[in-house]
């Protein structure tokens, strides 16, 4: 009985992608996503979806809106975290201080806080102590942020980034890497909204693919 039970689960996602609408029928490998090489995330039972970003990249501060509630809306079985990305020195407090706020669990409330305080009041952070003193108003001292920020957690978190980032070839942002499989950028004459819904999509195809695997194993 579970084996029909599965089965037909995978039937009825089998039929919502057929049923797609007419947008996502026309996403397109190389166009619309594109293939990332070598092998997906480690937990066959778990599609996992990364958020590429960077606190200095005003497209991802737009993006905010859009992707902010599509998380939190994912389906059972998808899980969602953040990758920030340092593509010059620059950058690389900024990155550091989002690795830093979600090791101390206050991620959640900083997060949208920090791209408004620089995109939208324009102040002027430039090294990691600025940083600290930011994020002193959601309960944390100054001294125990920038403690953290030199952390072994933190500068492990650091490094496993650069190498996924790498892994996943990477090159601008906003991105979303969808199971370690597929890689979603904005494009030319693109929306967020068009690129959340091929998340969507690739989602989809994922669930499906997966639900042939699970009816075998029962």
């Amino acid at each position: 009985m579970t084996q029909v039970l599965r089965i037909l689960a995978f039937a009825v996602l089998a039929l919502g992608l057929m049923a797609a609408s007419p947008a996502r029928a026309q996403f397109q490998e190389g166009t619309h996503y594109e293939r990332i090489d070598g092998p997906a995330t480690a937990d066959d039972d778990v599609i996992e979806v990364v958020e590429v970003f960077s606190y200095m990249c005003p497209h991802c501060r737009n993006f905010q809106p859009y992707v902010t509630p599509w998380e939190k809306d994912l389906p059972e079985g998808v899980t969602f975290r953040r990758v920030p990305v340092s593509f010059n020195r620059s950058w690389e407090p900024f990155a550091r201080a989002y690795v830093t706020a979600d090791v101390l669990d206050i991620s959640d409330q900083s997060h949208d806080a920090l791209f408004t305080a620089i995109h939208d009041e324009r102040r002027p952070f430039r090294t990691i102590e600025d940083l600290a003193e930011f994020h002193s108003q959601f309960g944390v001292e100054t001294a125990q942020f920038e403690s953290t920020a030199e952390s072994f957690p933190v500068e492990a978190a650091m490094r496993k980034s650069v190498a996924d980032l790498g892994k996943w070839g990477v090159r601008s942002t906003p991105t979303l890497v969808i199971d370690g499989k597929w890689r979603v950028s904005p494009r030319r004459g693109g929306t967020f909204e068009e690129m959340l819904e091929v998340a969507d999509y690739l989602i989809e195809r994922e669930r499906a693919d997966a639900a042939p695997a699970e009816a075998a194993d029962s």
